[in-house]
């Protein structure tokens, strides 16, 4: 929504930038003009997502929890898109961190985006990045879930985002929180096919694309309606199925037989069929399918396509061998 005279200068912070929805929010960012500086940890993965020189975007690499880090980082920033986070199953099995990363850490953001604010003498927005995860279970509810469900977190990854929105709302910053519906790699993730099992087959799951997500991002720039707001980043009526049907739609375009079922989650998971009408009205986000997603994961993974829909998926279904 900005114009390229209100893009020329502004820099942009994203934290949590080199991770797998962070990535292509800079690359989308960069690309529309704005300034880019990308914060995450200095991991060698992290080091390797962006080659030197890219167009627009600059690298600072650091701790969300350190306020030495997060001060420099924060320097001429006049946007801070705050993605860093502990996810599942990390959450779980170092509740101690999940919290020291996505509720304090983003109390050190919020506090050095202010501390900004202040030198600079102009505001720094603070957009969350949240998760429908903090409505917690909602398989009794008929859905779509209104936009004003009250919060109800049932894990500690979902208490975390709860609390951390908390932190972000009472921040004195202009602030949006963006709870993703169900947003999907591009790639396949170590650990992703036993995480996936987490999830019962019958439950209600709503999609939302990684690229639709980065518009909302975009869109919401300058946006005076996007300020002081939860919204739900689903993808629509279109995105809505059941997690069963998402799985097999994925095994098929890999080649793979369907997964043994009886080994998925029988408790009902976090995540649900969302109203996003005022999202989608202030934002303008929504314009991919599932379809589209399995398109561009093919496209993504290149030559590995290849080789798991030209050789594993049949041997898998040769040996009788389910994921």
């Amino acid at each position: 929504m900005s114009s390229d005279a209100q893009r020329q200068g502004r820099l942009v912070l994203v934290t949590g930038g080199a991770g797998g929805v962070g990535a292509y929010v800079c690359r989308r960012f960069a690309a529309d003009g704005w300034r880019v500086r990308v914060f995450d940890l200095p991991t060698p993965i992290n080091r390797r997502v962006f080659a030197p020189g890219e167009a627009n975007i600059e690298t600072v690499w650091g701790d969300i929890t350190n306020p030495r880090d997060m001060e420099s980082a924060m320097k001429g920033v006049s946007d801070v898109f705050h993605l860093a986070a502990v996810l599942p199953p990390a959450t779980d099995a170092n509740p101690g961190l999940a919290r020291k990363v996505n509720v304090e850490g983003t109390r050190t953001v919020a506090r050095a985006a202010a501390d900004e604010s202040a030198r600079a003498g102009r505001p720094v927005s603070l957009k969350y990045s949240s998760s429908v995860t903090v409505y917690g279970i909602t398989a009794h509810l008929t859905p779509p879930l209104p936009a004003d469900q009250p919060v109800n977190p049932s894990c500690v990854y979902s208490e975390t985002k709860a609390a951390a929105e908390e932190v972000v709302r009472e921040s004195r910053l202009p602030w949006t929180v963006m709870r993703f519906a169900a947003a999907v790699y591009l790639t396949i993730r170590k650990g992703g096919f036993q995480q996936m099992r987490i999830i019962p087959p019958e439950n209600r799951i709503e999609f939302v694309h990684i690229h639709d997500v980065a518009e909302a991002f975009i869109n919401s720039m300058d946006n005076p309606e996007a300020l002081g707001k939860n919204f739900v980043l689903g993808g629509g009526p279109l995105c809505r199925m059941l997690y069963r049907d998402q799985i097999k739609k994925t095994f098929d375009l890999l080649g793979f037989p369907e997964p043994d079922w009886s080994k998925f989650s029988k408790q009902p998971f976090n995540l649900d069929w969302y109203d996003t009408t005022e999202s989608q009205r202030v934002l303008k986000f929504q314009s991919r399918t599932f379809e589209d997603y399995l398109k561009d994961f093919k496209q993504t993974l290149g030559w590995k396509y290849t080789a798991l829909h030209g050789a594993a998926g049949p041997l898998m279904k040769l040996f009788r061998i389910h994921v």
